[in-house]
């Protein structure tokens, strides 16, 4: 199963101008995220979502946002008033999406979209989350996928990152050993972090997964 679920990663691995079309099969990674979470998603999901600090009026905009089951637990956290966007590469990711959140009644903008290139104004979004995306951005465009987010966030908005960190010998979990996972460092992101534009950089373990966070303050 964890190589299945590396395999369903890699398969969106680029973002950029040469992408493939992201992740292909939306319901089998749906299956995957809920198999290696032990049925723990949901918990997994509300912590994330407390790490981002959102409440209601919030707008929020949730870059990779795969199969929607984020954004639809962060759209109930930002209501009232509050709105969620979702971005991804892959179509068929979006279909998915789109569906989940009809379904659920929810009116939830998801959108074709490269990190590096927001089709969003300066300012737009009080919060923005990337989780596990950037290990399968090339490494040359992670930073301007950072300060893509910086730009369509104001002063004082704040960015969360979710991925894998820590010396791959340490790592607990067979999810965050190999392939691209295994070679990504999340906390080598704190410099270029600095230079987009945040400030009160602070990251640690979730104990989940063997992901991290990092998260920060625009400036």
């Amino acid at each position: 199963m964890h190589h299945m679920r590396s395999e369903a990663h890699t398969a969106g691995a680029a973002i950029g101008p040469n992408a493939n079309k992201g992740i292909g099969f939306p319901r089998l990674y749906d299956l995957l995220v809920l198999v290696l979470t032990r049925g723990r998603d949901l918990a997994y999901r509300e912590a994330l979502l407390d790490l981002a600090g959102l409440g209601p009026g919030f707008q929020l905009l949730d870059v990779g946002c795969g199969t929607g089951t984020q954004a639809i637990s962060a759209w109930r956290r930002v209501q009232p008033g509050g709105s969620v966007v979702g971005v991804d590469v892959s179509e068929k990711m979006l279909a998915a999406a789109r569906r989940k959140a009809s379904r659920a009644g929810l009116d939830i903008a998801f959108h074709h979209a490269d990190a590096a290139e927001l089709p969003f104004a300066d300012g737009r979004f009080d919060a923005v989350t990337f989780t596990t995306v950037l290990h399968m951005v090339p490494e040359a465009r992670r930073s301007l996928c950072l300060r893509e987010a910086a730009r369509v966030l104001p002063p004082g908005g704040r960015l969360l990152l979710i991925d894998y960190a820590g010396p791959v010998s340490e790592r607990g979990h067979m999810s965050a050993k190999h392939g691209l996972h295994g070679q990504f460092d999340l906390h080598r992101l704190r410099e270029p972090l600095a230079a987009a534009g945040f400030e009160r950089i602070e990251g640690g373990p979730l104990n989940w997964l063997g992901l991290h966070f990092l998260r920060g303050i625009k400036v």
